[in-house]
């Protein structure tokens, strides 16, 4: 299965669905969770519509490791942890669809977008820049995201580069009467 490329919102709930049959043949009866994120999370919210190779996986058990690349779902994407506000996972969203062993989780969209403002890519800066991401966000719990970045930031001179990008995105993107 791995090495899919140029997933869509469908092939992604695919996938996952395929993953969640996977585990539940070899951990019956056992429950896990998955934490997405990154542009498969913003396509499973239905806020990108652009394509994706994977899905990157934040926090996961260690038992379902060996079989996440088999899936297309990316694990390493954990050591970029501290680009999360550190109370990401109070605003998780529930990926709708019917599972047996495996509950997935995106991170919000606002801490989607603080995560993507740590990033250098072009591609993320584009992503929460779309029409679709820019009606649905909620400045005000963006700016809550925002200050509690500081809390999971590596070190001062990473913050600062934080603020900087979010008070430049906050400026160019948020509509005149937030």
């Amino acid at each position: 299965m791995a090495g899919f490329s140029n997933m869509g919102p469908d092939e992604l709930r695919d996938r996952l669905r395929q993953f969640d049959r996977a585990v539940a043949l070899l951990y019956p009866g056992q429950l896990f969770r998955l934490v997405l994120v990154g542009g498969g999370a913003m396509m499973l919210l239905g806020y990108l519509t652009r394509p994706t190779s994977d899905l990157d996986a934040l926090a996961f058990p260690s038992e379902l490791v060996p079989l996440m690349a088999q899936y297309d779902i990316n694990g390493q994407v954990s050591a970029y942890g501290h680009n999360f506000a550190y109370h990401f996972e109070d605003r998780l969203v529930a990926v709708e669809f019917e599972y047996k062993a495996v509950a997935c989780f995106t991170a919000s969209l606002e801490d989607l977008i603080a995560s993507k403002l740590c990033s250098p890519r072009p591609q993320d800066a584009m992503d929460i820049r779309g029409p679709e991401v820019l009606a649905a966000v909620n400045w005000d719990r963006l700016a809550e995201v925002a200050e509690e970045m500081q809390l999971n930031m590596l070190n001062e001179q990473r913050y600062q580069e934080f603020v900087f990008s979010y008070d430049a995105y906050r400026e160019e993107c948020r509509p005149c009467d937030s």
